[in-house]
């Protein structure tokens, strides 16, 4: 089985680490957010909806404020694809499914562009092949004498 050469992951060990996560964590959830034109209430309604349980935008807003020295960011896993989806971001799942699973979803995308772009070119090497030859005229033959 192929094996490619992907970065492997780490987990951090020191408070630094784990605070340095919780800024990207804080930005990649902001920026979504900035980038969707959602705010946090309209963020909080709709993931209330899809997760069938109350967030409330004093919720989001705890996620997404500038950290303190000390505080963590506590995001339940359960609402990482609905924040994703209600912000139409998936920059933070891709971030927490880490550079390995990175590697192998980009992989995935160029194999689907690469066979979108063989489709084109197969749809214009049909159009060029029928271009090449003469067409009928249309009616009635005439009669032979």
């Amino acid at each position: 089985m192929f094996q490619p050469n992907l970065p492997t992951e780490t987990f951090p060990k020191t408070e630094p680490e784990i605070l340095r996560l919780g800024a990207e964590v804080r930005d990649l959830m902001t920026g979504a957010m900035k980038r969707s034109g959602e705010n946090g209430a309209e963020v909080a309604a709709e993931m209330t909806r899809r997760l069938g349980r109350p967030i409330t935008e004093s919720m989001i807003y705890e996620l997404t404020r500038n950290g303190e020295p000390g505080r963590e960011v506590r995001l339940l896993a359960t609402w990482v694809s609905a924040f994703c989806e209600v912000t139409n971001d998936d920059r933070l799942e891709r971030w927490l499914a880490g550079p390995r699973l990175r590697e192998f979803i980009e992989l995935g995308e160029r194999v689907c562009s690469l066979d979108s772009i063989l489709g084109q070119m197969q749809d214009a090497v049909g159009k060029l092949k029928g271009q090449g030859r003469r067409s009928k005229p249309k009616g009635k033959r005439p009669r032979r004498a």
